[in-house]
């Protein structure tokens, strides 16, 4: 049988679910961080080219930088290459290791939804209110909505980990050959 039959359908529906987060993260990440390159480049040139500039530029380079972090962040988690503590996963073995990964995705998937509900709050609080940005006119909700969102797509990264932790197919990178 061929790897791709061998896989269940919620293996399929995980695959799918992170090619949908991948291609959102590098979207994000690409073409922010162009936005962010191009009114970054074009604000120096204004300011000391033509002594000129937009008032509305620096927010904007800002949500777009921000933003585009907070999508490799993210991605970061895919990768296992977010910050994170291995000394001890280094002394112990394999298994509790694993326990350990386990443990961490599941309070750091815990926060980042503790993070998505507050900033649902505040999002909603910030629509009620109604206000906007002076500098660019842009409604301070929709700026807002970035944390809530880019949390989502931690929390999907989360349990995309927590899953093939409890599956034993997890490879956080700590060196330790796994324990058949």
């Amino acid at each position: 049988m061929t790897q791709q039959a061998k896989k269940t359908a919620s293996d399929r529906i995980a695959d799918m679910v992170d090619r949908g987060l991948y291609v959102m993260e590098s979207g994000l990440i690409a073409g922010l961080s162009l936005l962010a390159l191009g009114l970054g480049t074009m604000q120096v040139v204004l300011r000391y080219g033509f002594n000129t500039g937009f008032h509305w530029n620096e927010a904007v380079f800002i949500l777009a930088t921000v933003t585009a972090m907070l999508a490799a962040g993210s991605r970061a988690v895919r990768t296992n290459a977010h910050v994170r503590i291995d000394i001890l996963a280094m002394i112990l073995p394999a298994r509790a290791s694993r326990l350990l990964d386990l443990f961490a995705y599941v309070a750091a998937l815990l926060l980042c939804a503790f993070y998505v509900h507050t900033g649902y709050l505040f999002v909603k609080f910030a629509m009620m209110m109604g206000t906007a940005a002076p500098d660019t006119g842009i409604k301070d909700w929709i700026v807002y909505s970035v944390m809530p969102l880019a949390m989502l797509m931690f929390c999907a990264r989360y349990l995309l980990k927590i899953r093939l932790a409890v599956l034993g197919r997890d490879d956080a990178g700590h060196g330790q050959e796994a324990a058949s």
